[in-house]
């Protein structure tokens, strides 16, 4: 917790890089070449440069397992829930990049302090329905996560091939299917690339379209800002179901705060405050230092005299790190904080921080052949 609000991490990955999770029809020379360039972009550039934190290349790519990215989270960092997001991209990986399996687990463990995003690939065709009513009808997801790519290489056009989410035919089945299975959490990457080619599938307006045609589900733009800024604003004025997910984005603010803060404020200056939501989408980087970065954070005076972006209240930021995502879940944060308060957790917490900070022990620790 900070100054007495719950903590909510809006993305969590445990990614798996590892050579095992590599399909066939991707050549090896490619999947290194994709692997590299996430870790060079999301952690190597952004990572905190305090002592430990940043992960060789050889350590990121090494995959993460459950009680590992849960030790990250609740004993190192002040994270008291995550969303765990998997991810598939079917072009590069075997079980996901970050597979779905590892965050059922995670949920049947510690049901209080993780939710649960199924991926949905419309480019996998019809038996995708199927698929998202039986991990529906587990009791175990709160909300679906979409990608505008799956990896795979168009041999006519050279480049990945793409879904927009305006597209009737091709992704509002999926969106129907959410609906009718009560699940109206909608999650969707964009305004980062995902793979060659241009970066229009990753613009914003095809998801404006989306919260047009089905008013009565949320959107959340994942990586809002990143890219395109602009659009992701205005389309936070105009669409009162689409949400800011600041997974990545938020990650600026431990060695980029000035542009972080350009961001935050930009989104936040169209009206959007209750609607923008806090995330690291960790393993991309530890949260401690960016939770910490954000938490303390002010509104440079260039940005708030020259530019006339708000100022980043107390009120504010308590619903940035959790109580918008709190309240887009319907959870009981009054309820919920004793529980948290006293699991297993709250006590390797409490007792870690009687220690030197050591981030990344339980991975780095299994690398190493040692008991955590």
């Amino acid at each position: 917790m900070i100054d007495g609000h719950l903590v909510i991490d809006a993305v969590a990955h445990a990614y798996d890089f590892t050579p095992g999770n590599r399909v066939d029809s991707c050549p090896p020379a490619e999947y290194d070449r994709f692997v590299t360039f996430v870790w060079e972009l999301f952690h190597a550039s952004l990572e905190s440069k305090e002592p430990g934190y940043l992960l060789s290349r050889e350590e990121y790519l090494a995959g993460f397992g459950v009680d590992e990215l849960a030790s990250v989270f609740f004993e190192e960092s002040d994270v008291d829930v995550i969303a765990y997001h998997g991810v598939e991209i079917r072009g590069f990986f075997r079980h996901g990049s970050s597979p779905y399996a590892i965050g059922e687990v995670l949920k049947r463990h510690w049901p209080d302090r993780v939710l649960l995003y199924a991926p949905v690939d419309p480019l996998a065709g019809p038996q995708e329905l199927e698929l998202m009513a039986a991990r529906a009808a587990t009791g175990l997801v709160d909300g679906f996560k979409f990608y505008p790519s799956d990896g795979m290489i168009d041999p006519v056009a050279h480049r990945a091939r793409t879904v927009l989410f305006d597209d009737p035919a091709l992704a509002w089945p999926y969106f129907d299917q959410a609906r009718a299975l009560g699940i109206p959490r909608i999650a969707i990457h964009k305004a980062q690339p995902v793979g060659p080619g241009p970066t229009w599938p990753v613009n914003v307006q095809d998801v404006s379209t989306a919260a047009v045609a089905f008013p009565d589900l949320i959107f959340e733009v994942v990586h809002s800002g990143w890219a395109f800024l602009e659009d992701c604003a205005l389309q936070l004025m105009l669409h009162p179901n689409i949400w800011a997910n600041l997974e990545g984005v938020a990650n600026f603010v431990v060695r980029r705060p000035h542009r972080f803060a350009e961001i935050l404020g930009t989104l936040l200056l169209h009206g959007a405050g209750d609607r923008i939501v806090f995330g690291t989408g960790g393993m991309q980087a530890h949260p401690q230092p960016i939770l910490q970065a954000v938490a303390g954070l002010e509104m440079p005076a260039d940005l708030r005299d020259g530019r006339g972006l708000p100022e980043l209240t107390p009120e504010f930021k308590a619903k940035l790190l959790g109580g918008n995502m709190a309240h887009l879940h319907g959870l009981d944060t009054a309820a919920l904080a004793p529980r948290l308060a006293d699991d297993e957790w709250a006590e390797r917490r409490r007792a870690r921080l009687a220690e030197p900070a050591e981030p990344w022990r339980a991975h780095r620790a299994r690398l190493a052949g040692m008991p955590a």
